[in-house]
């Protein structure tokens, strides 16, 4: 078998594919991978490296046994691909047999008529032949011929009405042929338009599996509540920088890019960008008319902010990160209209109030 040319560049593969390859090419020196296992990555997906990343954890001692079932899973869904892509050439093979069938039905039909026509004229100048030697023969025979040629004109108009039939029916065979034919053309076009959203999105669906590395860190990103413990993305590392560079005033303003807890409603298990109006879960609001909290559960132990142990009646919720905190990190106040808290100050831990409101928590610290 030849060698294949490998798809995929190792930086832009997703951070635990990396990590899993570097583990390999110490464990093998300098084999590391091949360039057929390299083009296998191409069918890697977003749920492949999260299993990498919790299977492996911080020992590479089971890199070998992860890849080898990495391995088994790609190469079959490589050959899936292969029999995807194999079963869309034979049905454009199909549809263009089927094409030429009918073009050649058509051929085939057109000469059937022009056979008729042909058959049909030649009929008619028989006819006409006779009916001249019959009127000669008429005239000459006079009166005696009077009626042989009335009932030679009844025998025509009788000939011409069959005629007229037979051109009928002949017409209406054409005109149903004729409409066959549109409708097995247009139902060909229909499968080759088909045919060709197939390949597009084929094609669509190879060109986004190509760029694992962006999808990992946004995945990441969106999840900072399973990587919390794991070192910071690209993406992470450049929104921390970003919200650096920003002003107070602006972190004031959204109250939401310090967060970290992604929230979840317990009861329905649905996700949210940001939180919703006084973390209350819209969807059970809306269908079964309960107030759900979809902040941080209260089965975590520990204080988000100092991490301490909290107990049963001394965890509290920040309002504004939803994280939960300890009653000495969270004993400030203060009013946060982006999440609905207007009017009245709610409890915020001292991380968030030191990007809400500096001076409440200037104040309090100089009051202590």
């Amino acid at each position: 078998m030849s060698e294949q040319r490998k798809t995929i560049r190792f930086e832009d593969l997703g951070e635990p594919v990396q990590k899993l390859l570097k583990a390999l090419h110490k464990g093998k020196g300098e084999k590391g991978v091949s360039d057929e296992d390299m083009s296998l990555l191409e069918y890697i997906a977003v749920r492949d490296m999260v299993k990498i990343y919790q299977e492996m954890g911080a020992d590479d001692g089971r890199a070998e046994e992860i890849w080898n079932e990495l391995k088994t899973a790609l190469i079959a869904r490589r050959e899936k691909a292969d029999r995807k892509r194999r079963e869309l050439e034979e049905r454009a093979k199909d549809i263009e047999s089927e094409r030429t069938a009918a073009e050649e039905e058509a051929a085939r039909l057109q000469a059937e008529h022009d056979a008729e026509a042909e058959a049909a004229e030649k009929r008619r100048r028989k006819e006409e032949r006779r009916k001249r030697r019959a009127a000669e023969a008429a005239a000459a025979a006079a009166e005696e011929e009077r009626a042989a040629l009335e009932a030679a004109e009844a025998e025509a108009e009788a000939q011409r009405a069959e005629e007229e039939a037979a051109e009928e029916e002949a017409r209406q065979r054409r005109e149903n042929r004729r409409k066959r034919r549109e409708e097995k053309a247009r139902r060909l076009a229909e499968e080759a338009a088909a045919l060709e959203q197939e390949q597009v999105a084929a094609r669509e669906e190879r060109k986004r599996k190509r760029n694992q590395k962006s999808e990992w860190d946004n995945y990441v990103a969106t999840h900072p509540l399973e990587f919390q413990s794991a070192a910071p993305t690209a993406i992470e590392q450049q929104r921390r920088d970003d919200i650096g560079q920003m002003g107070r005033a602006a972190l004031a303003d959204d109250g939401l890019l310090n967060r970290i807890y992604t929230p979840q409603c317990p009861n329905c298990h649905a996700k949210y960008s940001k939180p919703p109006a006084e973390w209350d879960c819209p969807m059970c609001l809306r269908k079964f008319r309960q107030h759900v909290k979809c902040w941080q559960p209260d089965d975590t132990s520990n204080c988000g902010c100092c991490n301490c142990s909290v107990g049963r009646f001394t965890r509290h919720h920040c309002r504004s990160c939803g994280r939960i905190v300890c009653g000495k990190c969270s004993d400030f106040k203060v009013e946060i209209p982006s999440i609905g808290f207007k009017g009245t100050p709610v409890r915020a831990c001292k991380q968030c109030l030191s990007q809400l409101a500096p001076h409440v928590l200037e104040a309090a610290q100089a009051k202590k």
